[in-house]
């Protein structure tokens, strides 16, 4: 994970969205009242003393905080040391490589699959036989890309299909998930994706951050835009704002008008305990983004993140805090947070 502070910095610049930035000093401004002059300096001085992107910064109203509320907050400068702290090179693999995860954790995922690395042709077409619709996934695929829909009645030639997915690298082929009708209430054109954050310490895995992502849109796979996202409490019901990424907030689903003050997600807490029960099996990796489906047979695990992004679960939206997840993390590592070099 080692990368010069120099070449991070430009990596940043050069991955500058000028149009999404100056939407968020837009906002800022109609919020504050401030210049954009100020705004722009204010972002560039906590750019350059502490490796706050633009996003960030303003996920993390920054341009309200003092220097101590914004050492609580993630960034990813930071998130990046922390992590190199907490998750061993040797094992990520287990979470990074999506077939040795499934098969690892087979027992969470409460679906059938098949791992075309060690599979022929003919043992894809077994498979296939009683499934009704899959998903090929690249097997280090990320952030909803590299996955491909099938339904099986359209397949015409499996072993074409072998030779595609193989020469694709999406050996994993995985039955689809039947999401629960509670979250097709709100959204039912994707398997919406909730994330548990896990860490571990002294033989325990701590839950210490959760955000549940619904797509605004009718998008059959979900992505890292266009989406809303709020927390859950262990009954079921939300226990924040519902916020989108420039900070609205929203007391119905744009498109399909469930009032999020109606929603009850059933299995919430087996959600959380799968989570840290899973965590035990790879303990050298200490810190995990879980990502949980809410199925028609209760919560199940459909991948894990070494490096999964904190954006989602820090979002002052959310409940209206001037701390962040660092805060979080602290809380759990006590005295030890004192040896991360942030």
């Amino acid at each position: 994970m080692a990368m010069s502070a120099g070449r991070w910095l430009m990596n940043k610049f050069k991955d500058i969205n000028h149009e999404r930035l100056n939407k968020h000093i837009d906002i800022i401004q109609k919020n504050t009242g401030k210049s954009r002059f100020a705004i722009k300096w204010d972002m560039m001085w906590n750019f350059l003393t502490r490796g706050t992107g633009y996003t960030d910064y303003f996920r993390c109203n920054f341009i309200e905080l003092d220097n101590s509320e914004k050492d609580t907050f993630a960034t990813a400068k930071r998130f990046y040391k922390l992590l190199a702290y907490l998750n061993s090179e040797e094992y990520i693999v287990v979470l990074s490589d999506k077939l040795i995860f499934n098969e690892l954790f087979r027992e969470y995922l409460k679906r059938d699959f098949i791992n075309l690395r060690v599979s022929s042709a003919d043992d894809l077409k077994a498979f296939l036989k009683d499934k009704t619709t899959v998903f090929a996934k690249e097997t280090h695929g990320e952030g909803g890309h590299g996955i491909t829909k099938y339904k099986v009645a359209d397949i015409k030639d499996v072993d074409a299909l072998y030779k595609e997915l193989v020469s694709k690298d999406q050996l994993l082929v995985e039955d689809a998930i039947i999401q629960h009708e509670d979250l097709n209430q709100i959204n039912p054109y994707v398997v919406n994706s909730f994330r548990v954050i896990t860490l571990y310490k002294d033989g325990k895995a701590h839950m210490i951050a959760n955000a549940l992502r619904i797509n605004q849109d009718d998008a059959e796979v979900i992505g890292c835009t266009n989406d809303l996202y709020f927390s859950i409490g262990e009954d079921g019901r939300i226990d924040s704002n519902v916020v989108d990424d420039y900070g609205n907030v929203y007391d119905t689903h744009p498109m399909t008008g469930k009032r999020f003050s109606d929603v009850y997600i059933h299995g919430v807490k087996e959600a959380f305990e799968m989570c840290e029960e899973a965590h035990k099996r790879i303990p050298q990796v200490r810190y995990i983004g879980w990502d949980v489906a809410f199925s028609v047979n209760g919560p199940l695990l459909v991948e894990g993140n070494e490096y999964p992004g904190y954006g989602l679960v820090q979002h002052f939206k959310l409940k209206d805090k001037r701390t962040g997840h660092l805060k979080e993390v602290a809380d759990v590592l006590g005295d030890e947070y004192n040896n991360i070099k942030l």
